[in-house]
C-alpha cells in the first residue's frame, strides 16, 4: 500500500512538473537561438517575459547594428545579388517577435509573430524631409502591426506554417500620387529552416498594386497564385509557379499598355548527374493579351521548355558563387563563364510553340513548333580563341532545329521578315504546316537535307 502511495506520487510530481521543464527546455531553445542573431548583426534591445503555469510568452525587440554582416548572412540562403544600398537602409530597423509556447514538452508548435517597429534613421529623416504626413502614416501602419508574419513552427518535426497579416491600405502624397496595395489570404507552410526550408508551399489569394499620379495609372493584379519549392541541395532543386490570372496596365502615358495572362505555368529545376549539373526550365500560358497604341496582340497556348546539360558541376557552383557576390567585376564574371562553356554544354529546347495568335484584330491563324539541340564541345583553348575571334569556336559547335510552321504564319512572316526569304524554296509540306529541318555539323549547314553553303 505504501509503495502504491508512493508510485502515485512520484508519478503526481513528473506531471506536475513537466511544465516547468518544458518551460525550461523551449527558454534554452529560444535563447540559443538570440544568441545565434548576435553572431548575424543583430543586437537585442528588449525581451520581456510573461509566464503562467502552462504558458509562456516572450516579447522581442532587435535592431539591426551590422547590416553588412545581417546580409552576408542572408546571401547564404539566395543566390540573387544584394544592392549595395539596402545596407544603408536597413542599419539600424528595429524587428520586433512575439514567441508564445506551451510549457508542456512538445504540445504544440511555436507561435511567431514578426513585424517591423522603426525604419532606419536615414529612412526616417527621408521620410520626414519629403513627406511629414506620409512619415506619420508609415508610422502609423508599423504601430499597427500592418506588416505582421506569423508562423506556427514545431521543433519536433521542423514543420511550419503560417501566413502573411492581410493588406488593405491606400494613401495620397502631398504632390498628388496615390497608391494602393491589397493582399488577402498569403499562407505558407513548408518544413525545414525558416530561412533555408527544404519544402515550401505558399498560396495568395489576391495581390493588388495601384499608384497613379494625375492622369497616369500603373496597375498590377495578381489572382490565385501558388508557389512550390522543394531544396535538396545548392545544385539540386525543384521550384513551380502557378498564377490563374495576370493583368498589368499604364494608362495616360504616350504609349498606353495593357497586358493579360491567364494560367501562368512554370517551373524550374536543377538537378546533379555525377559530375555535372543540368538546368530545366518550362513556361505555360493559355492566354496573352498584348493592347498599345502600336500592336494589339492575341496569343493563345504559348510553351517554353528549354533545358541547360552537361554542366561541369565544379566551374557552375564556382559562376554561381561568384555572380552573388556584389564585388566582383564584369571580367571576372565573363571569366568565370568561358570556363564553365569550355567544359563543354548541351542547350536543348524541347517545346517552344504557340497554338494560334492574331494581331491588330485579324483574324486568328495557327502558329509553330520549333525543338531545337546545340551542342558546344569541351575545348580547352575556348577562352583563347573567343578573344582572338569568336568565329573560331563555330568548329565546336553542332546544331539540329526542327520548326513546324503553318502556312498562314509562314506567309505572313515573309511580309516583314527579311531573315525568311533565305529558306524559299526549301519548304517541305505537311498539310497546312510547312516543315524545316536546319541542320549544322563540322561548319555545314542544312535546311531539310540541302545544303546552305
Amino acid at each position: 500500500m505504501k509503495k502504491s502511495i508512493l508510485a502515485v506520487v512520484i508519478l503526481l510530481f513528473i506531471i506536475t512538473s513537466l511544465p516547468i521543464i518544458g518551460n525550461t527546455f523551449i527558454k534554452n531553445t529560444i535563447d540559443e537561438r538570440v544568441v545565434e542573431l548576435k553572431s548575424f548583426g543583430l543586437q537585442t534591445t528588449k525581451d520581456e517575459t510573461h509566464a503562467t503555469y502552462l504558458n509562456t510568452s516572450r516579447h522581442f525587440e532587435f535592431i539591426i547594428k551590422d547590416s553588412k554582416n545581417f546580409l552576408n548572412h542572408l546571401k547564404q540562403y539566395s543566390d540573387k545579388q544584394i544592392p549595395s544600398y539596402v545596407n544603408a537602409m536597413i542599419e539600424g530597423v528595429v524587428i520586433g517577435a512575439d514567441v508564445k509556447y506551451s510549457n508542456l514538452p512538445f504540445a504544440k508548435a511555436f507561435e511567431i509573430e514578426i513585424y517591423p517597429i522603426n525604419l532606419s534613421p536615414q529612412m526616417n529623416k527621408k521620410l520626414k524631409d519629403d513627406d511629414m504626413n506620409f512619415y506619420a502614416y508609415v508610422e502609423n501602419l508599423l504601430n499597427d502591426k500592418a506588416l505582421m508574419y506569423h508562423i506556427e513552427y514545431n521543433l519536433l518535426n521542423d514543420d511550419f506554417k503560417g501566413y502573411i497579416r492581410d493588406i488593405q491600405t491606400n494613401y495620397t502624397q502631398l504632390n498628388g500620387t496615390k497608391f494602393i496595395l491589397t493582399l488577402e489570404k498569403a499562407n505558407f507552410k513548408g518544413q525545414g529552416e525558416l530561412l533555408a526550408p527544404k519544402e515550401l508551399n505558399s498560396k495568395i489569394k489576391k495581390l493588388h498594386f495601384e499608384v497613379s499620379q494625375d492622369t497616369q495609372v500603373l496597375n498590377i493584379f495578381l489572382n490565385e497564385f501558388k508557389s512550390s519549392s522543394n531544396f535538396e541541395s545548392v545544385n539540386t532543386y525543384l521550384t513551380s509557379v502557378d498564377i490563374e490570372t495576370i493583368v498589368m496596365t499604364l494608362q495616360g502615358s504616350n504609349d498606353d499598355i495593357n497586358i493579360r495572362m491567364k494560367k501562368l505555368r512554370a517551373n524550374a529545376s536543377s538537378n546533379e548527374q555525377g559530375i555535372t549539373t543540368q538546368l530545366n526550365s518550362k513556361t505555360s500560358i493559355k492566354s496573352l493579351e498584348l493592347h498599345s497604341n502600336q500592336v494589339d496582340l492575341n496569343i493563345e497556348k504559348l510553351n517554353f521548355d528549354i533545358a541547360l546539360s552537361e554542366l561541369d558541376k565544379k566551374e557552375y557552383l564556382a559562376f554561381t558563387q561568384l555572380t552573388s557576390q556584389n564585388n566582383k567585376s564584369s571580367l571576372e564574371v565573363q571569366e568565370s563563364l568561358l570556363k564553365l562553356l569550355s567544359k563543354g554544354v548541351v542547350l536543348e529546347i524541347a517545346d517552344f510553340s504557340i497554338a494560334k495568335f492574331s494581331k491588330n484584330s485579324e483574324k486568328t491563324i495557327k502558329g509553330f513548333e520549333l525543338k531545337s539541340n546545340l551542342t558546344l564541345k569541351e575545348d580547352k583553348d575556348l577562352a583563347k580563341k573567343m578573344k582572338r575571334s569568336p568565329f573560331m569556336i563555330i568548329p565546336d559547335i553542332s546544331f539540329l532545329s526542327e520548326l513546324k510552321i503553318s502556312k498562314e504564319l509562314y506567309v505572313e512572316l515573309q511580309k516583314t521578315s527579311g531573315m525568311l526569304s533565305h529558306f524559299k524554296g526549301y519548304e517541305k509540306e505537311d498539310g497546312d504546316d510547312y516543315i524545316f529541318v536546319l541542320e549544322f555539323i563540322d561548319g555545314k549547314a542544312s535546311v531539310n537535307g540541302r545544303s546552305l553553303n
